[in-house]
């Protein structure tokens, strides 16, 4: 699932969030609860470990296992609920009878129903009341919240009607005294009015039956009427209550079509689109009815969210939608699949393949024309690529998920091939495609379910012994492999731009550590720096400054406790923005560290222009540095270029006490490795330090 899908799905679940009503969210497939909002925490009051996970039939707002039977009997026998009357235990012991409307909808790709639970101890209390003396009625039935009604049974003429009744229809006592709902032209379905009565007769009553009335002023009410056959003295009467719930149905109206819509665009999103597919898949079955499914990709869009905010971002997309929308005929579908992902699906192709391969792309060529046209938006004139990838009904797939899967193969080799352009899937994409896609669709599942961990390495005083600091290294721990390391799926994060969220969240965690060990007396202030590395996009972000200020705000931490690595070729790449930002971190208090030094462009030129506190040794260097003679005196020049500066060192990947004696004796102040310890988790990391503090003899 992508993350915009699975932003789709927490936009749904923080809308019902919001809702007045009680609601509860469980999965179909094992009936857990997977979600409560205030309403319903606040109606019932059970803490949340109690409901929250636990399957529907153990929860303990039932009465009894008889009660929770026939409830769900009756619900998997119709698949949802209108409504339905029961009774439910409060966390104080009481019981609350209410009124369950349950839909079945999809959140997350899983199937789930959506519970909406009315508190209607007020209304049976009223009905209670009216049958136990008639001598409150009068007080009970005008000053009801509800909007009631008194028919003569006989005639069904309205005899009287309540303050409610008038503030909500408009009509006063002396409009509608006197005559038939029809006469006042209550109802917006009058021929619905028959059918009503019957069920009115044959049960003696009516409970909460939804019907769409019509007030004075001509708006449109849904009301669910309620109905009873009572006597007021001697007089033969029916007392309707007619409950305004136009706010509850216009929202599970909003709820069915937020879950198949896309909130930005309104476009159908995957699951509409899926179900389309499947429809003119078997159109084409049936009637060799053939399409083609076009998948977009707005080229560079990241630049815009990135340079000129998501609030433009929202309205380029916007725009494309519009365009696409046009550029399409009344048969065909616009998709949005989230973020700057499009699906066109072309309808009614005919011909043979020849022909029909030339009919997509000349319409496909004309979107692209029509996306490629300049925009203003916001003040902002706009020009974007595209880049489409096309897949054929019949030749290349018939469901939805390999149509969809063999365009957006076709895409990505746009994609590789320049971007602005398209192209149809051809079987020999697949291979190479697939496993990248697969590796991005695994790295974007571990960055919602946080599979991302941090190790770290302990940074070495050559001479004393003692831990200076440490190294945070960013590990994946995937579900089938354990931990793997950055060099399997680094570049993926890059390409994506996933690396802009890791990177934040890998800021937030060294910042939060660094706060612990502080708070345990671990380190000292002035004895002890984290390191983290930053990638060159994270860097280049308007707002990277703010959110390490604001990292280091949150947690409370000393800033020159936290170490920042950037890597030479990001200096190069644009060595005035680079020195901007440097200088306004290091002005916060910041060190900074040059990573893989000499691995690079190794120059004093730009290196004596930078505030850089500290060279890293790369490995490769250190590896061989005692048999090697070229690798010893790259060490020797990098270490006296480091002197010149007055810039700290520190050596990687030191093994051998070899390595270590060879560095001391160059002057190298710090070094990390396994000779010392590999990279460990924060608690062996901590006893690290303990040992550190007791002791300044590295572990055997």
């Amino acid at each position: 699932m992508s993350a915009s899908q699975a932003g789709g799905d927490q936009a749904f679940i923080a809308f019902v969030q919001q809702l007045p009503i009680a609601c509860i969210l469980t999965r179909l497939s094992d009936s857990a609860v997977v979600a409560t909002n205030p309403s319903f925490d606040k109606l019932f009051g059970w803490p949340k470990e109690m409901i929250l996970e636990n399957r529907t039939e153990a929860l303990p707002l039932w009465l009894s296992d008889e009660q929770c039977a026939a409830f769900f009997h009756d619900l998997n026998r119709m698949g949802s609920l209108r409504q339905s009357e029961t009774r439910f235990r409060c966390s104080d012991g009481r019981i609350l009878p209410c009124l369950v409307y349950v839909e079945q909808m999809t959140v997350a790709g899983e199937l789930c129903r959506l519970s909406m639970i009315h508190d209607i101890s007020d209304r049976i209390k009223a009905e209670a009341a009216l049958r136990r003396s008639e001598a409150k009625f009068t007080a009970l039935f005008m000053d009801s919240p509800e909007p009631y009604l008194l028919f003569d049974k006989d005639n069904a003429r309205i005899t009287e009607i309540n303050r409610r009744f008038t503030e909500v229809f408009g009509y006063t006592a002396e409009e509608a005294v006197g005559r038939t709902a029809t006469e006042l032209g209550l109802w917006r379905y009058p021929e619905r009015r028959s059918a009503l009565i019957e069920k009115l007769i044959r049960h003696r009553c009516l409970r909460s039956e939804p019907v769409d009335f019509v007030t004075r002023d001509g708006r449109i009410l849904n009301c669910e009427v309620s109905s009873n056959f009572i006597r007021v003295g001697n007089d033969r009467c029916t007392l309707s209550c007619f409950k305004d719930v136009t706010e509850q149905v216009t929202i599970e109206r909003r709820i069915k079509h937020q879950a198949y819509h896309d909130a930005l665009t309104n476009l159908p999103n995957r699951l509409l689109l899926q179900d389309r597919l499947q429809q003119h898949l078997a159109l084409d079955e049936r009637h060799g009815l053939r399409f083609a499914v076009l998948f977009f990709d707005l080229d560079h869009f990241k630049r815009i969210n990135d340079s000129l905010g998501h609030g433009l971002g929202d309205a380029v997309l916007r725009e494309a939608s519009r365009r696409l929308c046009q550029g399409v005929r009344k048969t065909d579908t616009v998709a949005r699949l989230g973020g700057d992902e499009f699906v066109v699906v072309l309808a009614g192709l005919s011909g043979n393949r020849e022909q029909i391969t030339e009919q997509v792309g000349n319409h496909a060529l004309a979107l692209l024309e029509t996306l490629s046209a300049p925009m203003r938006v916001e003040g902002h004139a706009l020009q974007l690529g595209c880049s489409i990838g096309i897949a054929l009904s019949g030749e290349h797939g018939r469901t939805p998920e390999d149509l969809l899967k063999h365009a957006d193969t076709a895409l990505y080799r746009v994609k590789a091939s320049g971007r602005n352009g398209f192209a149809f899937f051809e079987p020999q994409m697949q291979v190479d495609v697939s496993r990248r896609l697969q590796l991005e669709t695994d790295l974007r599942v571990a960055l919602e379910q946080g599979a991302f961990r941090l190790h770290y390495q302990p940074q070495i005083d050559v001479h004393q012994q003692r831990i200076l600091g440490a190294e945070a290294l960013l590990r994946w721990e995937h579900p089938e492999k354990g931990l793997v390391s950055p060099g399997c799926f680094m570049s993926v994060l890059e390409e994506s731009g996933m690396i802009l969220d890791v990177g934040h969240w890998v800021l937030e965690e060294a910042c939060g550590l660094i706060a612990r060990l502080l708070e345990q007396r671990l380190i000292d202030v002035d004895g002890f720096s984290l390191s983290i590395n930053i990638s060159p996009l994270q860097f280049r972000q308007a707002d990277f400054v703010a959110r390490v200020g604001e990292a280091i705000a949150a947690h409370q931490i000393p800033s020159r406790c936290l170490r920042l690595e950037i890597t030479e070729s990001m200096v190069i790449h644009d060595i005035n923005d680079t020195v901007a930002k440097m200088h306004e971190l290091r002005s916060m208090g910041l060190s900074f560290a040059i990573d893989d030094f000499g691995t690079g462009y190794s120059s004093l030129s730009y290196l004596k222009r930078l505030p850089v506190d500290q060279l890293k040794i790369d490995q490769s260097f250190v590896r061989d540095c005692t048999v090697d003679s070229h690798d010893a005196e790259i060490i020797r020049a990098i270490i006296a270029m480091g002197r010149s500066l007055n810039l700290k060192l520190v050596a990687e990947g030191v093994e051998t006490a070899d390595q270590l004696d060879f560095l001391r004796q160059q002057g190298c102040h710090a070094y990390q490795g396994f000779l010392f310890s590999a990279a460990v988790d924060d608690e062996s990391l901590s006893a690290l330090l303990r040992r550190s503090r007791e002791s300044v003899t590295p572990p055997q």
